[in-house]
């Protein structure tokens, strides 16, 4: 019995590792123009709006497909979607540094995201087979990591390859080359986690509701207000640093590499106290609550030093609450839908945050770039009004069985 369990843990981990690695390269490629925005807006001559359209055109594609995404892993086609996606993803990268008008950049931005819908509807779903709601904020909160570490170095990382290769256009290339150089141990990890289960059959009837509850509509509610102020920061905080506060695209690249990392840190405080606590809601008042007066602080000709220290505080504040917002969406999914479940999640629930910098950019051109930030205060700020709404779910244990072929199950 021990032996099986112990097995059944490597897998887990191996699962666990693989989704951590798809995540981190999903950022990197969903990102990997935003340190380029301003200078590609320079070359094209362009409005907020259409570089709105750029950054939003992957999301947007990527958002839409979802849904189906999440109905075939419920299918069986999870644990392929989470490798695939990134050679597609990849793909994609590697035409769009080709593109060299806005139509084409756009289209090829599509491709990117259809290539790269395959992780978000699978991942979360699987992690919750693997891990126990005691584990479930660690779990999914280190793949969440492997994201942000991701969104974190992107700009730090695309700013570094423009200077030493003199286009946009070649750091995207050596980005797509790093896609299809990790594809290898993500695919590796999946099969390997595979070929253990052939050989013992492993069911966890999980926590979670027989159907959709209150909670899980509320959090469709607050995946789309979150979403705004994720994209719009993650994407556009370099251009609204250079346009601004008059920082060089390599600055404003290593600002938000600052907020980002910040970000790490505020995950890996939460992925601890969340599931030590067992609280998900909390974290996620205190997420919005503190980032929405830090992000209005922006707006206030900040010195440098005050100006890192905000960034900071919205790194930290806001990606605090996404560790114990992923372990809460797989405790309110319908036990035997989670597939559909995190369909409609990354799909309907995503959809404002998709189309957030097109608004972004489209109130930046008719007002300016401050009033652009109080449309994100805004966002914020509702998303902790929502927050306080939601129910804590009760600890539920739930039941491992394991059997060989061909024999009994054997409880746990």
């Amino acid at each position: 019995m021990i032996f099986l369990l112990a097995r059944t843990t490597q897998a887990s981990y191996a699962v666990l590792a693989a989704c951590t690695i798809s995540h981190f390269i999903n950022h990197v490629f969903t990102g990997a123009l935003s340190p380029f925005l301003e200078v590609i807006q320079s070359e094209l001559g362009i409005s907020y709006t259409l570089i709105g359209i750029i950054a939003s055109a992957a999301v947007v594609a990527m958002t839409t497909a979802h849904l189906l995404v999440g109905y075939l892993g419920d299918k069986g086609y999870r644990d392929a979607f989470i490798s695939i996606s990134i050679i597609g993803a990849a793909f994609a990268t590697l035409l769009t540094s080709f593109a060299q008008e806005f139509v084409f950049l756009t289209i090829f931005q599509i491709f990117m995201g259809i290539g790269a819908s395959g992780y978000h509807p699978s991942s979360f779903p699987a992690l919750a087979e693997k891990f126990p709601n005691s584990d479930r904020a660690k779990a999914t909160g280190i793949q969440a990591m492997g994201g942000l570490v991701g969104m974190a170095i992107t700009p730090f990382l695309g700013v570094t390859l423009l200077i030493f290769l003199g286009s946009w256009q070649g750091s995207l290339q050596v980005l797509a080359i790093l896609g299809f150089v990790l594809f290898i141990p993500t695919l590796f990890l999946m099969r390997r986690s595979s070929s253990e289960s052939k050989d013992m059959k492993v069911v966890v009837e999980s926590e979670g509701p027989e159907g959709w509850t209150r909670n899980f509509w509320l959090v469709i509610v607050l995946m789309g207000l979150r979403g705004m102020a994720f994209r719009c920061t993650s994407l556009l905080m370099p251009l609204y640093l250079v346009v601004t506060y008059g920082a060089s695209t390599v600055s404003a690249g290593i600002l938000t590499a600052i907020m980002l990392t910040a970000g790490l840190f505020g995950e890996v405080v939460s992925s601890i106290l969340s599931d030590k606590l067992h609280n998900r809601v909390a974290f996620l008042v205190v997420s919005t609550g503190f980032a929405t007066p830090a992000l209005l602080l922006l707006n206030f000709a900040l010195e440098p030093i005050m100006l890192i220290l905000i960034l900071v505080i919205i790194g930290f504040f806001f990606y605090l609450g996404v560790p114990a917002n992923t372990a809460l969406q797989t405790e309110i999914s319908p036990r035997r839908k989670r597939g559909l479940a995190f369909g409609i999640i990354f799909s309907i629930g995503s959809i404002p945050g998709a189309v957030s910098p097109i608004i972004f950019g489209y109130i930046g051109d008719l007002y300016g770039l401050a009033a652009s930030i109080l449309f994100l205060v805004v966002t914020t700020f509702l998303a902790t009004i929502v927050a306080l709404f939601l129910k804590e779910e009760k600890l539920q244990k739930g039941v491992v069985q394991i059997a060989m072929p061909g024999e009994a199950i054997l409880h746990q």
